[in-house]
């Protein structure tokens, strides 16, 4: 007789031994490696040359979780059987049930499986949980971050860092209010220190001040992450810089999924800036990859003598498919590099999928010159400007 399991005990009998799964459905080539819970290996669904794009989460709350980042698809571990057999969800039920031995297995050997599966469950319930209270703990720590941040930017190292890109700061009808200035702002890393005693060496947690350029990310009303670009000024150049002696100048405190940088909005009908969550029914919004893109977008509306516009940047190619936008918003332009590299296509065709099927009007706004991206179009808008006067 058929044994009657719920899809919801199969996942949990299949992440019980998410191992063998991997082994069994997405193996091991060359080059395959295990970073930060994550097992990097060829996608099993289709002609995957080298690793590298394809991984799967092998511990903490998001086990058994895929993503392709070539193609934008991602999964769980049903639907991991399934790319690997290349059927239907009806087929994937179908292997993972002889995977399992489910039609099989004695009434004892089920008991066992059975209690072994809730026990996972119930670890990774407790995952969730202590993931959610650590997550919240990292957003009050951006908030805060950010809040502690000098407003009035004009004159700091902010404002001559991004002068140096031609984004020149006082020639915009107002400041963007997200970005901050932070004067030694820590920069934490890791660093190997010696017991003096013993000879053992480990590796310790240490911090260094940097200035910063401090940056709110917001979901909704509320603020959830603060994205941090570290400074230095180079003595040559004569500029202010991205902080050079460090492994990432840019980083950010948790995951920022549907989050973004707003940095413009429209003038209100009684000439006050309406921020976006004020958006009018029918409103138009421009989302970039990144603050630089998304201020340089300003810029040129500015040079072209157009009105101020909501300019949001997402903060990464991914995260232009997931950026929430309040249901007012009825046009929305992709302001998108000229990378023609196939991941960065499919994560664009993914922010046009996910915003049109919002019933939105979307657009894509990529430069006619090959490799220029907006802050490329607007160094090249400000010398014609310059050699025009």
């Amino acid at each position: 007789m058929r044994q009657q399991v719920s899809i919801e005990d199969i996942k949990d009998r299949l992440l019980d031994r998410l191992d063998a799964v991997i082994s069994a459905y997405a193996p091991a080539a060359n080059g395959s490696h295990t970073t930060h819970g994550r097992f990097f290996t060829l996608n099993p669904g289709r002609a995957d040359r080298s690793v590298g794009s394809f991984c799967i989460t092998v511990s903490g709350m998001k086990a058994g979780r895929w993503n392709d980042y070539a193609t934008g698809e991602h999964g769980d571990v049903l639907d991991l059987i399934r790319l690997s057999c290349n059927t239907d969800g009806a087929g994937a039920i179908k292997e993972a049930r002889a995977f399992l031995g489910l039609d099989t297995e004695s009434p004892e050997l089920r008991r066992q499986r059975d209690e072994a599966a809730v026990a996972a469950k119930r670890r990774r319930a407790d995952q969730e949980a202590k993931h959610a209270q650590d997550a919240e703990k990292k957003r009050k720590r951006a908030e805060a971050l950010w809040l502690s941040g000098r407003a009035d930017i004009l004159g700091t190292p902010v404002d001559h860092y991004l002068r140096a890109r031609s984004i020149d700061l006082s020639m915009l009808a107002h400041l963007p209010g997200a970005i901050r200035y932070h004067p030694e702002c820590r920069y934490y890393f890791e660093a190997e220190e010696t017991d003096q005693s013993t000879g053992e060496v480990r590796r310790v947690l240490q911090w260094r001040p940097y200035p910063a350029m401090v940056t709110a990310i917001a979901r909704g009303p509320h603020i959830i992450d603060c994205h941090r670009t570290y400074l230095a000024f180079d003595d040559q150049a004569g500029l202010w810089v991205k902080a050079p002696d460090m492994p990432k100048a840019k980083k950010v405190f948790t995951d920022y999924t549907g989050g973004s940088i707003r940095l413009s909005g429209e003038l209100g009908p009684r000439g006050g800036r309406l921020k976006l969550g004020q958006a009018p029914e029918g409103a138009r919004v421009f989302v970039a990859e990144g603050i630089e893109n998304a201020l340089s977008l300003m810029m040129l509306r500015q040079l072209r003598g157009q009105p101020p516009a909501f300019v949001v940047a997402a903060g990464a190619i991914w995260n232009m498919a997931e950026v929430e936008l309040p249901g007012t918003i009825r046009d929305v332009t992709l302001c998108a590099d000229n990378d023609t590299g196939p991941q960065a296509q499919a994560q664009l065709q993914k922010a046009i999928d996910f915003h049109a099927g919002k019933g939105r009007t979307v657009r894509v706004w990529r430069s006619d010159i090959p490799g220029e991206d907006l802050n490329d179009a607007l160094r090249r808008a400000m010398k014609e400007k310059e050699g025009a006067a």
